[in-house]
């Protein structure tokens, strides 16, 4: 390989990178940068190529000011084959690309025989320290230019890497530089909405494939998904606000990256729960997600039968059509449980009501016509009472009269009345018949 000589500002070195189009696969492809006086190339472990055009003087840096195509280095798999060349000396190596190497990582060669997370490459065969002298000091020289050229070697490629991205809930600001980078580097994107991806992305200068995944098409993504990381190719999954397989498609996605063999990476992001108990002033610690309530009329009674029981927070979505009468059944079956609801957390609209269910409906009501996205954080139920007599009081009875005019079924009442009070199976069912066949107050 003959190495270009000759002085260059920090924008020529950048103009004469190699583009992904200018060069067939089998090619190899370029990575230019400036050598330093103060090179020391003296890690044993390490190479790295410094992506700033200022130079640090770390004991594995060979240069800085690095130019080079990203298409291309997101294109590399598994073994390659890399050449220095600087003022007419020159060394080779191979190293195995990381899976997980997505744009905005550091150029790092690392002789480590596992993946780490920030590096380029590992299983390097040479460090830093293992680079010829001849070639060290060409790359000490005034002006010097130094070209690294990677070769794909013919090697099947590790497994791919999936990468669960966290997307904004509201406010676009949201969106990590770390999620932009992997978003930017993968092969291919599944996205619950392709309209919604596309225009949350395209602005960004994001012109990565999107595929459709959602709740009717996820178990035929997954196969698809499995076949693709098995190639050793990088996916991310997206839903339309969040994080994946939280009250949104992504868990058979996952479990078949998995099985697969695949890595599987999360990139954190919003999260409608977690903002929403942060806002909430609730007890954190224990939390539950529930989700979106059944709309099934028994379903939706037991399910808030269960929540008048509940020992710990729990954090429920809804939609405009059905959060008042989600705030009617939870006033009725416990009137005095503090609750917060959420609308449209992190964007302009963004409003949180605080107080009973009996209040919380009330503000809604004079809020005018409700839309937007709604969470519910409601409080645990109050400690048990440490014997079964207790839960004959009138605050216990209140609450299994108003579950039984529901029409929750006794029997579910009885079994969340055994977990909340200890209380033993007979004397549960016979309190609970006895309410049921009692007028109310």
């Amino acid at each position: 390989m003959v190495a270009a000589g000759g002085a260059a500002t920090a924008m020529n070195w950048r103009k004469r990178a190699v583009g992904l189009n200018d060069q067939a696969m089998n090619e190899p492809i370029v990575i230019r940068c400036r050598g330093h006086a103060a090179i020391k190339a003296s890690d044993p472990r390490a190479i790295e190529v410094i992506d700033a055009d200022g130079w640090a003087a770390r004991d594995g840096a060979i240069g800085y000011a690095a130019s080079f195509a990203p298409e291309a280095l997101d294109r590399l798999r598994g073994r390659v084959r890399v050449e220095i060349a600087a003022g007419g000396a020159s060394d080779r190596f191979e190293a195995t690309i990381s899976p997980q190497y997505h744009r905005g990582q550091p150029l790092i060669f690392r002789r480590e025989p596992m993946a780490r997370i920030k590096a380029f490459a590992y299983q390097s065969s040479k460090a830093a320290a293992d680079l010829s002298r001849p070639l060290i000091e060409a790359m000490r020289s005034p002006d010097a230019e130094i070209v690294l050229s990677l070769t794909q070697l013919e090697e099947p490629p590790p497994p791919g890497v999936l990468f669960l991205v966290g997307m904004p809930i509201g406010n676009q600001a949201d969106l990590s530089p770390r999620a932009l980078d992997v978003l930017a580097s993968v092969d291919l994107i599944l996205a619950e909405d392709t309209r919604v991806a596309h225009e949350g992305l395209a602005w960004r200068g994001i012109r990565t494939p999107l595929r459709s995944c959602f709740s009717h098409n996820e178990k035929a993504r997954a196969a698809e998904a499995a076949e693709r990381l098995a190639r050793g190719e990088r996916l991310a999954l997206v839903t339309d606000a969040g994080m994946p397989s939280v009250s949104d498609p992504g868990q058979e996605v996952v479990a078949a990256a998995v099985a697969a063999g695949a890595l599987v990476k999360v990139i954190p992001g919003p999260s409608a729960a977690l903002a929403a108990l942060a806002i909430s002033g609730l007890p954190a610690n224990p939390f539950r997600v529930a989700g979106f309530p059944p709309r099934q009329e028994s379903l939706r009674a037991a399910t808030v039968a269960a929540l008048a029981v509940a020992g710990e927070t729990t954090i429920l979505f809804e939609s405009p059509r059905r959060v008042a009468d989600l705030l009617q059944r939870i006033g009725a079956a416990m009137p005095a449980r503090a609750i917060a609801v959420c609308r449209d957390l992190t964007k302009q609209s963004e409003q949180v009501w605080r107080g009973t269910a009996s209040q919380v409906a009330s503000a809604l009501v004079a809020a005018g016509e409700l839309a937007g996205e709604f969470t519910l954080v409601v409080a645990p139920a109050p400690p048990a009472a440490p014997t079964g007599t207790q839960a004959a009081d009138p605050e216990w009875t209140a609450l299994l009269r108003a579950l039984l005019a529901e029409d929750v079924p006794a029997s579910a009442l009885a079994r969340a009345l055994r977990s909340a009070t200890g209380m033993g199976r007979t004397e549960a069912y016979a309190l609970v018949h006895k309410l049921k066949g009692e007028p109310a107050d």
